[in-house]
């Protein structure tokens, strides 16, 4: 792997840090929330099967992530996403060591995806149990109390404004990084490679442990689908 960081560095070709499998996952999450965001806020019951069925979408991808973090690509795995409060201010400060300048995520990046992640998970596990009281439940309403189903309806009827707040950081951070600093970040979940990363090894793509992967997200899917067949 050595190898391949020094013929990058001597050709000045940025290193593939961002795996295949990692931003297919990536585009796909994008838009399974863009979409569960809009019919969510735009209230149209015509809607509402469509947004359960990308819901459950939603909890694959996730699950995908989750397993994807601990045998993807090498800096999709969650060993690389640790920060401090101390990085994460320096980052903001300009006083960012040799060290944080190596990683392949900065700080507040680490921070966002943390919130994002957890947010969206919280969102879409409220949803299995969410009710109105009237037309739309959940796939497990029926195994949750009234209590506990009224606690997961009040959560998924607000916590997608954190959601909504942190892709708009994200986004209004993109395009800092882009028209005002004109950084090729903004470009990394298309192309893969991040600037300034010469002396980091490309990461495999891992296609037969994303295949098998993609099939243990499937089966978490189908195990809530199917719920009462088992319980």
């Amino acid at each position: 792997m050595q190898r391949t960081s020094k013929s990058q560095t001597k050709t000045g070709r940025a290193p593939t840090l961002w795996d295949w499998p990692l931003r297919l996952w990536h585009w796909s999450f994008a838009g399974c929330i863009a979409f569960l965001l809009y019919s969510g806020l735009l209230g149209d019951f015509a809607l509402v099967d469509w947004h359960m069925r990308v819901g459950l979408a939603l909890l694959g991808l996730l699950a995908f992530r989750l397993a994807w973090g601990l045998w993807g690509g090498i800096y999709a795995r969650w060993g690389n996403y640790w920060t401090t409060p101390a990085a994460f201010m320096r980052h903001f400060r300009r006083e960012q060591t040799e060290a944080d300048k190596r990683k392949p995520h900065t700080s507040p990046g680490i921070a966002l995806a943390a919130v994002v992640l957890v947010a969206a998970a919280v969102q879409v596990i409220a949803g299995l149990f969410v009710t109105d009281d009237i037309f739309t439940e959940g796939p497990l309403h029926r195994y949750a109390s009234d209590e506990f189903a009224r606690i997961a309806t009040w959560i998924h009827h607000r916590l997608h404004w954190l959601i909504l707040g942190a892709l708009a950081v994200h986004l209004a951070a993109h395009m800092v990084y882009g028209l005002v600093l004109h950084d090729r970040t903004p470009l990394a979940m298309f192309t893969g490679a991040k600037p300034d990363h010469h002396d980091l090894p490309s990461t495999p793509h891992f296609w037969l442990r994303a295949a098998v992967t993609l099939v243990l997200a499937v089966g978490v899917v189908l195990a809530v689908v199917n719920a009462e067949r088992w319980l």
